[in-house]
Order: C-alpha cells, then sequence, then structure tokens
C-alpha cells in the first residue's frame, strides 16, 4: 500500500491510499473469506465453500467496487487508527476506486486546527466581597429573627407583616389539585405572588377566590383558587440583641458579634464556591471571542452537515428551520455554534495538557457532595450515579477539568469588582 498527500488546506489533509497488483490479490482473499463467513448461498456450492471465480462471475464489477473496496477501506482505517492522529472529526472517505488491477481509497482527515488563544481579552466580574458578606449576614439575621417571630390572632383585616392561615383548594375545571390544604402566608410587599397579594385587607372567616390563566401550546389553561381565611396573625418580630442571642442556644454563641461573625464565616466560604463557579461560566463562555482558528471551511461544512444529519434523524430538522425562519439561517447559526464549541474545547484542552489537569477520585467525591444537595440524594448515591452512567460522568469530568482551567486563567485575565448594589439602585432610579 503507499500512501500520497493530495492536497493540504489548513487543518484539512487530503490522502490516498494506492493499492497495487499485489495488495488486490490479498484483498480478494480476504474478500471471498469475508463472503464465505457471511454464508452466501450460491447453486451448485456449498456455503461457506464458494471459490473465488465463483464470486466474481456472479457479482462482475461489484465484487471490486464494493466487497474488494470494502475489505480496502477496512485496512486504511486500521492504518490510520495506528497513527494515532488528533482529529476533529472521524476520517471521510471521499471516494474508493477498485479493479482486477489496481485500486485507491481516498481520504478526507479533518486535524485538530492550530489555535491562538489571548486570555487578557478575557473580562470578569466580581461582586465586592464585603458588601456581599454584608447582605449575606442582613439576610441571615432578618431570617432568624423572623423565624422566632411570635404570633398573635387578630381579628382584624390583614396587613403588611402579619401572617395568613388559609385553606387552600385549587381546581383545574372539576379535577382538585388541592383539597383545603392548611397553608400559610407571611404578607411582604415585595412578594408578587397572586396568592398573597389576594390575602391583604381579608379577616378571619373570609373565602378569597380568584382565577390564573396559563398559555401552553396556544390552549388557555385556567386555575381556580379557593381560599378560605382560618386565622390572621400580627407578627411580633423579638428584639435582635445578646438576650436574644443567647435564647438561640447556638454553641460558643452569646453575643450578636459573634453570631453576626458565625454568619460571616458562612457566607465567605459560600461567596469563595460561588465565585469559582462564576469565574468557570464567564471564562469558558468568553474563551471564543479570545481565539483565533486557523481551521478550513471544509472542516465547518462537514461538521454543520453532520449535525443536520443528526437533527433529520431525530425528526427536529424542520422545527429548527422554522424556528430560525429559513435553512441558511440555520445553516448559519450552527457553523457559529460549531466554531465557538471547538474553540472552547480546543482551548481547554490545551491549557489541560500544558498543566498536567486531571480528575481523580477525589475530585469526583468533591463534586458529588455538592451535587447531592441539589439532586436530593446522599453524597454516596450521588457518586454512584456519577460513576455508573458514562453520560453523567463525561459531563462531570468535563465541568471539573473546565473548573480546574478557569483556575488556572483567572491570574491572567482581568477582573472587576463590581458593586451589583450601586448598579441595583441606578436602574431604580432610571
Amino acid at each position: 500500500m503507499e500512501i500520497k498527500e493530495i492536497t493540504h488546506d489548513k487543518n484539512v489533509i487530503i490522502r490516498e491510499f494506492i493499492f497495487d497488483s499485489t495488495d488486490i490479490k490479498r484483498l480478494e482473499d480476504k474478500t471471498v473469506n469475508e463472503l464465505n463467513k457471511r454464508k452466501f448461498h450460491i447453486e451448485g456450492f456449498r456455503v461457506g465453500k464458494v471459490p473465488k471465480e465463483v464470486y466474481k462471475a456472479r457479482l462482475k464489477e461489484a465484487f471490486y467496487e464494493i466487497y474488494v473496496a470494502d475489505e480496502a477501506i477496512k485496512e486504511v482505517d486500521k492504518k490510520l487508527d495506528e497513527e494515532n492522529q488528533q482529529l476533529l472529526l472521524p476520517p471521510v472517505i471521499a471516494d474508493a476506486k477498485f479493479n482486477a488491477e489496481n485500486g485507491k481509497v481516498t481520504v478526507e482527515l479533518h486535524f485538530e486546527p492550530e489555535i491562538s488563544f489571548d486570555p487578557t481579552k478575557i473580562k470578569v466580574r466580581k461582586a465586592k466581597e464585603e458588601e456581599v458578606l454584608d447582605g449575606y449576614v442582613d439576610m441571615r439575621v432578618k431570617y432568624i429573627v423572623e423565624e422566632n417571630a411570635i404570633l398573635e390572632p387578630k381579628e382584624g383585616e390583614a396587613k403588611e407583616g402579619d401572617m395568613v392561615k388559609v385553606k387552600e383548594t385549587v381546581l383545574l375545571g372539576e379535577k382538585k389539585l388541592r383539597d383545603g390544604e392548611e397553608r400559610e402566608y407571611v404578607l411582604l410587599k415585595d412578594d408578587e405572588r397572586d396568592v398573597v397579594k389576594q390575602l391583604y385587607g381579608k379577616k378571619k372567616g373570609d373565602i378569597v377566590e380568584f382565577e390564573k390563566t396559563f398559555e401552553k401550546d396556544n390552549d388557555k389553561i385556567v386555575y381556580n383558587y379557593i381560599l378560605e381565611v382560618e386565622e390572621v396573625y400580627n407578627r411580633i418580630l423579638p428584639e435582635f440583641n445578646d438576650e436574644f442571642v443567647k435564647s438561640l442556644a447556638v454553641e460558643n454563641i452569646e453575643t450578636v458579634e459573634q453570631l453576626k461573625d458565625k454568619f460571616r464565616t458562612e457566607g465567605k466560604e459560600i461567596y469563595d464556591r460561588e465565585l469559582g463557579d462564576s469565574y468557570r461560566a464567564q471564562i469558558i463562555d468568553q474563551i471564543p471571542q479570545a481565539t483565533e482558528l486557523n481551521i478550513s471551511e471544509k472542516t465547518i461544512e462537514r461538521a454543520v452537515e453532520n449535525i443536520i444529519d443528526n437533527l433529520k434523524e431525530d425528526g427536529k430538522y424542520d422545527s429548527y428551520v422554522q424556528n430560525y425562519g429559513s435553512e441558511e439561517k440555520l445553516i448559519e447559526e450552527l457553523k457559529n455554534y460549531y466554531l465557538n464549541l471547538i474553540k472552547k474545547d480546543l482551548v481547554v484542552k490545551k491549557i489541560a495538557e500544558e498543566n498536567n489537569i486531571k480528575v481523580e477520585n477525589e475530585d469526583i467525591k468533591a463534586y458529588a457532595e455538592r451535587a447531592s444537595i441539589e439532586w436530593g440524594v446522599s453524597p454516596d448515591r450521588a457518586e454512584a450515579i456519577i460513576k455508573g452512567r458514562q453520560d453523567i460522568r463525561n459531563e462531570v469530568i468535563m465541568e471539573i477539568v473546565e473548573s480546574k482551567v478557569a483556575k488556572i486563567l483567572t491570574e491572567k485575565v482581568e477582573v472587576e469588582e463590581v458593586s451589583f448594589k450601586k448598579e441595583q439602585e441606578a436602574e431604580g432610579e432610571e
């Protein structure tokens, strides 16, 4: 077998794998063995014992153009696997021509393209630490004070800050989704829920009825709410002082300042963890705009063709065309999507290799502990799910690698500290 490089366009190389007459004889024998393994039935010959000349006479040109060509392609694939090249796409068999004298397989090889990445073009934002911690402490203090509020039944109308206890029934047509469920609502001006708004001004014994309408698949779904007010409570909030703190019986905590320090320590742990997650999301999202890619248009076209084939196979292609308005706009969007995806993946891969980043069992275990809360399972169960499902495991590994890469890049990107509190105040004044 002779190998020739025909063209080289950026990351795409087209090779010809040329087979001479000696190769053809060898491929003929392999073809006959394969056909006999398939137990082709030809009248007058034992199954699995059909001679080569009979196959050639019966199959004619197809013997070489299809069956010999298939065996040659297998050899080409094996040869490429042995090279262990870093390919962006699977090898594409562009052509295969064979006859009794010689043959040729033409292959498109889409190698990983050269990339140029400049981390200084990435700018991430982080909230001011003290501002966040102050807000966290205030939130925890407010929560613990409200949690220990004294409730006094009142005869008057429900007002701001009161708690209202109701029996709640929700109907969807004739079906009862809730039937007299006891619920409690605290009336606060920032609470935009309709059920809370409906309870202002109501008294014990009142019946409140209202509808909520939702649209789904161009249909209107109407829920009917019936609230029976069982009790209205005036909430008396305790004074937040040392005496109140002592009554909480928190270990080693006896003063307001000690409790605030505890909350601040909690907030710092959360801030550091969420800051890392925020950096990862911001950095990974901005990698494409900081990356130049020396990639052939042929690779992009092949990749988009593969995506479209998958969409058609899943029966989703027409709906995608409809969503984007035209096939041309969809193709353009898929090109941009693919380019951004490749830039991100190649940069992450490059930095991970340069820094010998690996995912250890300890990383999986730590991820499982964090995910267990969100998934509503134990850490051990979360770890078992990750290790037992290859698709989930791959996603988790990629996320861990991205986090480690982002941590390295944090030292190189521009970091802007911002006051989100001032931004929100400015938006409110507009």
